[in-house]
This record gives C-alpha cells, sequence and structure tokens, in this order.
C-alpha cells in the first residue's frame, strides 16, 4: 500500500505559509493514487521536517495489521533543503526510527537553479527563510557578525549559506538512509527520478525483516550497532542494512 504526502499553501491571519499535507492515505488503489498525484500542486515553502513527522506520526501511527505486514519505507523525492519546518532534524530521526521505517532518498538537484536566481537584486531574487539564515548563523563561531535582512546579504555570503544548506541535506540523508535501512540516490531531473523510483521499489520488494533478542538488557538510551553478513552471496550482491537502534531509555 502507498500514502502520498506533498505541501501546500495555505492562508495563516494575513500571510501565507506552506504545510504538509497527506494528498492521499495508505491505499492500493492506483486509480486512487493517480488522482493524488494529479491534485498535487505548489506552496510557497518547503516544511520537509514537519512532512517526514506527519508520516511518522499521522500515516504510520497505527500498527499494520496482519493482512499487511512487512517493512515499511519512506521515499521521499526531495532536495533535502528544508525552509519553514516547525520541527527539527533530531525530531526526524526518532520520529522514523520509532515506527522502523527504512529511508529512501531520491535527491532531486535543485542547487544550480537555486544559486542562478539568489544573486543580484534582492527584490527580483529568490530568497532564504528566516529560518534557513538562523540555521545557517547557528553553525557559524560567535563573534560573526549577523543579520536575518536577506538584502543586507552580499553574493559572496548567499552562496555560503546556499553551500552549506545543500551540505547539511545531503548529510542528513545519508545519515537517514544508513541509520534506518536505506539509500540516497541523485537525480538530475524528474526523467532520472522516474528510473531511481523504479529502483527503490525493486529494492524495497526484496527487503528481508531479521529480528532478534538482544543479550544487552540495558535500557540506557544509547545506540547500539548492527552488522548483518550473509554468507554465500554471489559476486558484486551488497548487503544494505540499518547500522543500528537506540535502546529504550525508561
Amino acid at each position: 500500500r502507498v500514502a502520498i504526502v506533498s505541501f501546500r499553501s495555505q492562508v495563516v491571519g494575513n500571510r501565507s505559509e506552506a504545510v504538509p499535507e497527506i494528498v492521499s492515505r495508505l491505499t492500493s488503489d492506483r486509480n486512487e493514487l493517480r488522482r493524488a498525484l494529479a491534485n498535487i500542486g505548489t506552496s510557497n515553502g518547503t516544511p520537509y521536517y514537519d512532512a517526514l513527522i506527519r508520516v511518522a506520526e499521522d500515516v504510520f501511527r497505527e500498527a499494520p495489521t496482519r493482512e499487511f505486514r512487512g517493512r515499511r519505507a519512506i521515499v521521499a523525492l526531495t532536495d533535502g533543503v528544508d525552509s519553514t519546518s516547525l520541527s527539527g532534524f533530531d525530531e526526524v530521526r526518532e520520529g522514523i526510527e520509532r515506527i522502523g521505517a527504512a529511508a529512501y532518498f531520491i535527491n532531486i538537484n535543485t542547487r544550480d537553479f537555486f544559486e542562478d536566481n539568489l544573486l543580484g537584486d534582492c527584490e527580483g531574487a529568490m530568497r532564504f527563510s528566516q529560518a534557513q539564515i538562523r540555521r545557517y548563523y547557528a553553525k557559524m563561531p560567535a563573534g560573526v557578525e549577523r543579520t536575518s535582512d536577506f538584502c543586507k546579504l552580499g553574493d559572496f555570503e548567499r552562496l555560503a549559506i546556499s553551500k552549506q544548506l545543500y551540505a547539511l541535506a545531503e548529510a542528513e540523508m545519508t545519515q537517514l538512509s544508513k541509520l534506518l535501512g536505506g539509500s540516497v540516490i541523485p537525480a538530475a531531473d524528474l526523467n532520472e527520478a522516474r528510473g531511481a523510483f523504479k529502483r527503490m521499489a525493486d529494492e524495497i520488494g526484496t527487503k528481508y525483516t531479521l529480528g532478534y533478542y538482544s543479550t544487552n538488557e540495558a535500557r540506557d538510551g544509547k545506540f547500539r550497532t548492527i552488522k548483518v553478513e550473509i554468507k554465500g552471496l554471489p559476486k558484486g550482491a551488497q548487503v544494505r542494512a540499518r547500522e543500528g537502534y537506540t535502546a529504550p531509555n525508561n
């Protein structure tokens, strides 16, 4: 079964903001999924973290029934750059780990387009959100001059912020895919994304779920590493599994 989550803009007070929206809940009805895809619109921001939290807390809120037992997976078509979320990356990681879903990312390259429209006259340029500017300065040493006014940022600093945001996005996607047992596939455009979806669907369809009881019974909230090895694999075959799990802390 498949669910679809996208973004839309809604008016709150006197301003418009982007929010995640479940356009189709879990279903195996392909016609319903096609209608949902046809109705996806655009938004004035990317609440990427909030959307992943929505998947963890709403789409996968209920335990799977016996009829649909199997590995849950999240497949995100994204550049990974969040602009307007109220949630943070740590919440996303904990939420997805809690539901036991594998995480796959089709990393669409939007950086060239974004940076081509980022420079020059600030009135006509693409802008960073306030959250993105704060995220950039949070990584800078104390004493660095800061501003929240996009128009006061020079071209050099705009490119520096963009570089850091995209590097952070790639690092987070890689971290989630390794932690939860998934992968990141780069795609230059939507044509390449179609092939990436096919590869991920094939991989999800050949996954096995392994379970075991740990001999370490400490409930200390620490991360435990896992290593999966399979004997007799043909040459060139790979084992892709989650790197570990976080023990309960109670």
